[in-house]
């Protein structure tokens, strides 16, 4: 049981809610149980989809910085991807809808989504840049969707970017206002459940297979160079400190 993931789930729909006062910052032992969870509905026969909304103020500001420290970084690591791994496996289609903020952890969780529908009050970034981390998910899926350019510019800047150009970089399926996303949604959830499961999962195990075969093997690589270069580094160190601190970085220029 956790009180900051909640689940509703219908003969055909799960829906997954990050409930998290105040941002939905997520730690090891949030996103251990979404995977559980995650794992465990992929066994459902009767379920057409799977949704991850939110019930705060942002869909999620992304992972507990004090859990990047270089004592609790490898196991928040096996803790985060294995929410991905469990995304990779599903035969089930996920969809993330965002209402407002989505920024780091919680960006790469709407990404590796099979669709996300956004409000046009919805921004997205990946900050990591800025804490002296990258972005391990997005570096292994990012580019896929809109391009080695564009990808690493949203990974080196950490610049936030809005619903509109989301849209029209290709990273989210549909923007709608404010006030109509919760009907639009209902018609796009509507036009998946509305066929049949074993065809539905059938076709997304065939789409993964044909589209998304080397994905383990690209968290694989980024989780490794995280944990085996990135965390040793002195300014990985400075940059999780100086977050914590509330000051501004002072990284090693030598």
């Amino acid at each position: 049981m956790n009180n900051n993931i909640k689940l509703d789930k219908q003969e055909f729909i799960a829906k997954i809610t990050l409930s998290k006062p105040p941002l939905n910052i997520l730690n090891i032992d949030d996103l251990n149980y979404l995977s559980k969870v995650l794992g465990e509905l992929n066994n459902q026969e009767k379920l057409k989809l799977i949704i991850i909304d939110s019930n705060q103020k942002v869909f999620s500001a992304g992972i507990d910085v004090s859990d990047h420290k270089k004592d609790k970084a490898v196991e928040l690591l096996t803790a985060f991807h294995g929410v991905f791994y469990q995304l990779v496996s599903l035969k089930i289609p996920t969809l993330a809808v965002v209402n407002s903020g989505c920024y780091g952890g919680g960006f790469e969780l709407a990404l590796f989504c099979d669709f996300i529908i956004a409000s046009d009050k919805a921004d997205f970034s990946l900050p990591e840049i800025k804490l002296g981390c990258y972005p391990p998910v997005a570096l292994a899926v990012l580019s896929s969707l809109i391009g080695n350019k564009k990808a690493l510019e949203l990974i080196l800047t950490g610049n936030k970017i809005n619903a509109e150009n989301a849209l029209k970089f290709g990273l989210i399926n549909h923007l709608f206002k404010e006030d109509e996303i919760d009907q639009k949604t209902e018609e796009f959830i509507n036009s998946i459940v509305s066929n049949s499961s074993s065809v539905i999962k059938t076709t997304v195990n065939a789409f993964k297979k044909i589209n998304q075969s080397d994905l383990k093997e690209k968290l694989y690589i980024s989780e490794k160079i995280y944990i085996e270069e990135l965390i040793k580094l002195e300014d990985s160190e400075e940059g999780i400190k100086s977050f914590l601190e509330k000051r501004k970085p002072i990284w090693n220029e030598k």
